[in-house]
């Protein structure tokens, strides 16, 4: 991906479309990737000033502003954003040509993926494994995010896609639900038969903290419900809430699974569902990483059924 020296166009030449320094885009797409020109300049064994010199001969040769630089911090422009996702485009291209040709395995361009914390995180999960057994060469980056960091990221291209809990309120991301996923109050056959808000003034809720969105969506429903739990019991550790509710000690919040056929459904209690969704930003439908996650089609059996849009 070189084309002649990083020295090619002397400052102030006026550049000619047939003589495009492309090191000079790869170097700001791995600066836009990191978000650092220090990262950036680590990665790419060349000192911070080097790195920023060949930035600013970019932005000149272009004629346009790349980043909005505040202090250390650089934020793409949308000229600098509409370059990154087709920078990555055509650098993704031209890493798969390599791979016809050449013996040794090359990798490709790193894919990034937000995820925002949700009870059905664990099917993103398998999506992504699903990925790295079809393409054990896939280079790839996970983060935790918030819906507002998520929305953003993609739209910025620091995320190529990512997964969510609900659909985003911006027109410019493509959103598709990938599964239902339902949760549910249990207690045990003692007491199956006592009604939903008689069970909250005798026993505790119980929720696992290693699934915080199960509590929003439990104190969620029991709100729109206008009932009020007596009182709440957290652990880390899932057997344990569960063998309190099989003990008759509380009324847990579980996902459905085979592991608690001994327990019953309070028939008055809320209803609980969690959606899972697949976001990518409209600007980057052709990239690789996008073409990837949708040709997934024999994940149907992961996630009950096939790609919906989400409305």
């Amino acid at each position: 991906m070189q084309n002649g020296n990083l020295n090619e166009f002397p400052p102030g030449e006026k550049i000619r479309r047939n003589q495009i320094n492309w090191n000079l885009v790869y170097y700001f797409s791995e600066i836009a990737a990191t978000g650092s020109i220090k990262d950036a300049a680590d990665k790419l064994e060349l000192s911070p000033s080097t790195l920023s010199s060949h930035l600013s001969q970019l932005e000149k040769d272009l004629g346009v502003q790349l980043f909005h630089r505040q202090h250390r911090k650089l934020t793409l422009t949308p000229e600098g954003n509409r370059l990154y996702i087709r920078a990555k485009e055509m650098f993704e291209a031209g890493q798969k040509l390599l791979n016809v040709v050449s013996p040794v395995p090359l990798g490709c361009y790193p894919i990034s993926i937000g995820l925002v914390p949700s009870p059905s995180i664990r099917v993103a999960y398998q999506i992504i494994g699903k990925c790295l057994q079809q393409h054990r060469n896939l280079n790839m980056k996970l983060f935790h995010s918030g819906y507002a960091d998520l929305e953003g990221g993609l739209v910025s291209a620091k995320f190529d896609f990512g997964f969510s809990d609900r659909v985003p309120e911006r027109k410019d991301l493509v959103c598709h639900r990938i599964s239902r996923f339902p949760i549910k109050f249990f207690v045990s056959d003692q007491w199956s038969n006592v009604s939903f808000a008689e069970l909250l003034k005798q026993l505790p809720i119980l929720i696992c903290n290693a699934e915080p969105a199960q509590r929003s969506f439990a104190e969620q429903a029991l709100i729109d419900a206008e009932l009020l739990p007596s009182s709440v019991v957290t652990s880390d550790y899932p057997s344990a809430l569960l063998d309190l509710c099989e003990e008759g000690l509380g009324i847990g919040v579980f996902s459905e699974g085979d592991g608690l056929r001994s327990l019953r459904v309070p028939k008055d209690a809320p209803k609980l569902q969690d959606n899972l969704y697949l976001l990518w930003s409209l600007e980057a439908e052709n990239t690789a990483a996008i073409r990837l996650v949708k040709s997934l089609t024999s994940l149907e059996k992961v996630f009950g059924g096939g790609w919906r849009s989400a409305e």
